[in-house]
């Protein structure tokens, strides 16, 4: 399934159920007197955030969401059944825009900047099951039997029911997940969440083979599950927007941990530090909060490296402070050291509680 993250649809509730003019007739009950019954709630839209759900792609499939009306009300003082509620399920990590009613349905949306001084959100669905109320249903009208009086005994006329609401709604997806693997194009981030989970990216070698994020699940000895986003390759400027940089960007914001790859071709043995500020410098412009998450930076396709080149940055990144792994995502080497310095990040242990000496012991 194609990895979609954006999505414009339009969304209809059900209008409600007109009120009924009907009138008791029975054998031995003259007059009998107005019974017309109530109409029926129109269908509710509503999102619903599923944690089954990665995509935005079938969205991208139906453009148009409409509930069901509301029934008519019925004589001898019986309402029309309620429509039941049109339910839209999305990825935990939907945001929602309304857009004005001219606004494109096009595959290609507008962009971050123009939502910022545009469309307001709507909601961030970013729990697991958490519901959204898009377009209330319209409710039934009023049956002719509300409108008797003293001098109106015989109404023949009812409400009609109101008319449901329409909105056309932007869908943006923020990845949630545990860790951003991130870096430069071609530094092995789709090797490395290929060797490491089930995932299966497009791998080959040239920049800018990953175009969409991928998500893997790697799955810890106690059974616990450590999701990672393979974000497309960043490159300089990123945060104003070159190589598509805002639509990666954004899948950052919401990672526990950053996992930040660069390829060993890539640096020089005197130059480990440098080759890490490029992107750095790119998180602190998009989101200053960025360049404070945790991060895991390693120096991959160390397999193409000599010993002594190898060692050579070792010794750079010492003399730099900066903590830095060496690995081959290709052929397995320090793949686990990393696994292991991610999930003390992303999992840390939780802090054993002793009892205290001084404490009376509870019988």
């Amino acid at each position: 399934m194609r990895f979609v993250d954006e999505a414009v649809i339009i969304v209809r509730s059900g209008k409600g159920g007109a009120g009924c003019v009907s009138f008791r007739r029975e054998k031995f009950i003259p007059r009998g007197g107005p019974d017309g019954g109530d109409g029926g709630k129109g269908g509710d839209v509503m999102f619903r955030a599923d944690p089954d759900l990665l995509t935005l792609y079938d969205l991208r499939l139906k453009r148009t969401y409409e509930a069901r009306n509301g029934a008519g009300g019925m004589g001898r003082q019986k309402s029309g059944k309620a429509a039941e509620d049109l339910v839209i399920h999305v990825p935990v990590g939907t945001q929602l825009y309304e857009l004005p009613e001219d606004a494109s349905l096009a595959p290609a949306p507008p962009v971050e900047e123009e939502l910022e001084t545009g469309p307001a959100l709507l909601v961030d669905l970013v729990e697991p099951g958490q519901t959204f109320v898009a377009c209330q249903g319209g409710r039934g009208g009023k049956g002719n039997l509300h409108f008797t009086s003293s001098t109106m005994r015989a109404p023949r006329f009812a409400q009609p029911g109101e008319p449901g609401q329409e909105r056309r709604i932007k869908l943006m997806l923020k990845v949630l997940a545990d860790v951003g693997i991130i870096g430069l194009p071609n530094a092995g981030k789709s090797t490395f969440i290929a060797a490491v989970s089930q995932a299966r990216p497009k791998i080959a070698a040239y920049p800018f083979t990953t175009l969409t994020p991928n998500l893997g699940v790697v799955e810890g000895d106690m059974g616990d599950r450590l999701i990672m986003a393979d974000i497309p390759g960043l490159i300089e400027g990123a945060h104003e927007g070159q190589g598509l940089g805002h639509r990666f960007l954004r899948h950052v914001e919401r990672t526990r941990v950053l996992l930040h790859l660069v390829s060993a071709e890539d640096t020089s043995p005197e130059g480990v530090a440098e080759a890490f500020a490029v992107v750095d410098e790119e998180l602190r412009l998009f989101d200053p909060g960025l360049a404070t998450r945790p991060q895991v930076r390693v120096v991959n396709k160390i397999d193409l490296l000599s010993p002594e080149d190898l060692e050579a940055r070792r010794q750079a990144a010492e003399v730099a402070g900066l903590p830095v792994l060496f690995m081959s995502a290709m052929t397995g080497q320090g793949v686990e050291e990393v696994l292991a310095a991610v999930w003390r990040l992303a999992r840390p242990p939780e802090p054993v509680v002793t009892p205290d000496a001084n404490e009376p012991e509870m019988l």
